[in-house]
Formats: structure tokens, sequence, C-alpha cells
């Protein structure tokens, strides 16, 4: 194969998909994404990525008569902390058979719509695996296994804080050919270690996933995660507005035991159903102790639940003039709630849109061409392929944590 036909795909490569190109992709047509605020770090220490955040208010204030005092309270500031962030990296390899670069010699169109569909493909599965990541708890546990006996047909739990079984199978969470690790919180690899998913069954009861290698046993103390993506308790996800929304937890490194002020508004795992009047108590208890939410994610279900309970109340004009919404977000009052087809079904949170931000070094990248001898694709040993890799650091942060509140288990 001559090494022109290698270079015409290379020069496509970069003169389509630039690194500014390659993050406008990344971040489009996301409701989440496509709206948060990108910015790079305050500063840099060591491996962490450094941020101001606002911890709480400022004592110091003194009431006095008229006549004046020579006792005034002392100043104080407001309460502020450096957080320390780890970026999240995401991987994804691109791989082109030679025969396909063969076969669209010096055809230009067949060129660029072979490139296209590669490179589209591959940051959009980026994109999911990110979205997926943002809504969870940087655990790194994407979902929980039920009781399976000597099969390699895993049966995935569909309730409880983990069973998310259905959106698993359902939203491209795990797809086939993906490898993973199946084992316990402590130990990723415990039952399987980098098993590919040969088979996804979705079902709304009884979703599975089909493995290569042996049959295995697992209970509800297993766990799915992505191979490689955390070593026991440590987790190399990204952050997500369910460990957002805490009362408890450390976040940037920041421990709500010595900054009472650096915690969620509420957190509600009472379950039951979504209502217009729920919606309005959750934006009430964030007001309360925070600023004003303007911003919601939901899934689609719960959108569908208030669309649902809305419609009756609503009167048109005439038949031909019903407005029965768009499933994909609703007003209540003056907050939208936008529904996320990656949000687990049960969860809803409140946010202030200029309080969350995805904190980046730099845009995606090719490796090939940021560590290698400039090109992009590269000739892999023993195999018929060119290959490359995308990578991309983030993280999911925010500067103020007591703007956000969650529901969480909703029917």
């Amino acid at each position: 194969m001559p090494a022109g036909d290698v270079a015409v795909y290379e020069a496509t490569m970069k003169e389509g998909w630039t690194d500014d190109q390659l993050a406008v992709q990344f971040h489009k047509d996301d409701p989440l994404l496509d709206d948060v605020t990108t910015r790079g770090p305050d500063d840099i220490l060591g491996e962490y990525a450094l941020t101001g955040v606002h911890t709480g208010r400022a004592g110091g204030v003194t009431m006095v008569p008229s006549t004046g005092s020579k006792e005034l309270n002392a100043a104080d500031s407001q309460k502020t902390n450096q957080a320390k962030w780890k970026y999240g990296r995401i991987w994804n390899a691109v791989e082109l058979d030679t025969a396909a670069v063969k076969q669209t010699s010096n055809k230009a169109k067949a060129i660029a719509s072979a490139v296209d569909l590669e490179v589209e493909g591959k940051v959009s599965d980026m994109r999911k695996q990110a979205t997926r990541q943002f809504f969870l708890d940087q655990t790194g546990l994407i979902c929980k296994l039920k009781e399976n006996t000597t099969t390699t047909t895993l049966k995935l739990t569909i309730s409880g804080t983990y069973g998310l079984g259905v959106e698993a199978t359902r939203q491209g969470w795990l797809v086939k050919g993906q490898v993973i690790d199946i084992g316990t919180t402590a130990n990723e690899v415990a039952k399987a270690d980098g098993v590919e998913i040969t088979k996804v069954g979705y079902s709304e009861t009884e979703p599975t996933i089909t493995i290569s290698g042996s049959n295995i046993s697992t209970d509800e103390t297993h766990y799915v995660s992505l191979k490689n993506s955390r070593s026991g308790t440590t987790s190399y996800e990204f952050n997500g507005f369910r460990n957002i929304c805490s009362t408890t937890s450390k976040f940037g490194e920041i421990n709500p035991e010595t900054e009472p002020g650096w915690v969620a508004a509420f957190v509600d795992t009472a379950g039951g159903a979504i209502t217009r009047q729920r919606v309005i108590k959750g934006r009430r208890l964030v007001r309360t102790v925070g600023e004003r939410p303007d911003w919601a994610f939901t899934s689609l279900k719960q959108v569908e639940n208030l669309e649902n309970e809305t419609y009756p109340q609503v009167r048109f004009d005439g038949p031909g003039k019903q407005d029965t919404g768009d499933g994909e977000s609703i007003m209540i009052g003056t907050l939208k709630v936008q529904g996320h087809e990656d949000s687990p079904e049960g969860d809803f949170t409140y946010a202030r849109k200029q309080r969350v931000f995805c904190l980046k070094s730099e845009d995606p990248y090719w490796v090939p061409q940021e560590f290698g001898n400039g090109g992009i694709l590269e000739y892999k040993q023993g195999t018929t392929f060119l290959y490359s890799a995308l990578e991309y650091y983030l993280q999911l942060c925010v500067d103020r944590r007591n703007c956000f509140g969650q529901f969480r288990g909703l029917e």
C-alpha cells in the first residue's frame, strides 16, 4: 500500500479533526456538556489542578447604637478554600483497516466519509462514557449484579443505589465489545478480569450481559466496571452529580467536617413519585441554604411523569393547538427541568449553572501526534490495521456545593 494513501488519510484527519474540532464535537448536542462552562485551573500542584471555592459566609457583623461603639466584633473573611482536583483521563483507540485505506485510494469524498464516520463515532463513544460518569458518583461502579450461578449470561439488578441494569444496557453504558471487570467494591477483579461483553440483553425487568471466558457465579456484592477504570476503592472516573450532591463525603479533597458549608443542600432518598409540589419543595430547600437553582437534570422518564401530571391542568384554544410537551424538558415555574438520557431513572438533581464547570488542561488530542513523530496513524505490528488514539483530560467540578440538591430512587 503506497505511503501516499496513508498520507491522504492523515491529512484529512489533521485538517478536519483538529484539537478544537474534537472539543466542539465532544461537547455539542448534549444538554449538559453543551451548556456547562469549560475552564482551566487556577494553578497546578503536582498531580492536582487547583481552583478556589466558596465554603461559607463570613462572621464579624456588629449592630451598634446610633452613638457609635468602640467594641466592634473582630473582622472575619469569607470562608474559602482551594479545592484539589485530579483530572480524569478518557481514552479511545481508533483503528482503520489497511484494506479500507486501499479501497478509497485517491477518492477524496470516500476518504472524508470514512474518516468522519470513524472519528465521530469514537468521540460520541467517549462522550457517552463521560456523561454516564457525570450522573454517577465517581466510584467507577456502573451497575450491580443479581445472584448468578455458574454462567456467562449475567442478570443485572434494577433496584437500589446501583440497580442500574436497565440504564446500563438500554443507554449504551455497556455494549458488545466493551472489556469489563467484575468484582467487589474492594477488589474490582474478584470475579472476572478483563472479559469482553459478547451480548447485551436489554429488558425493563431482567437486563443481562453475556461475557467471554469461563462461567462465573455472582451475588449482589458484585459490580461491573470498565476494565482498569479502578483499583480497589480508588477510581479513575470523573466526578458526578451523585457525589457532588452529598452532605457527608469529601469533594475536591475538602472535608465537610472541617468546612461545614461544603455540602449539598439536601439529599432525599425516600423514593416515591415526582410531582410539581416535590420539585417546588426541593427548589426551596436549595434556595434556603444556597442560591436559587436554575438548572435541574433528571431522566426522560421523570420529565414524562411531570408532563403527564401537568397536561390535565392545561387548557388549549382548540384540538389543533394542543402542546403536550417535547419529552425533553419542562418548566416548573422558572426552573428548567432538563431530561437527559444518561440520568439514572430515579434521580432528580438541582444545580446552579454558573457553579458547575468542566475543568480541562487542554482540548482532546491525537496521542501519536502529541507524543510521536507528528503523524496520526501508526501501523500496528502483526495486524492489518492502522492505529491511533484520542485522549482528553477533564473533570467535573463546582465552586459552591450548597447550590445542589438531589432526589434519588424516584418511581
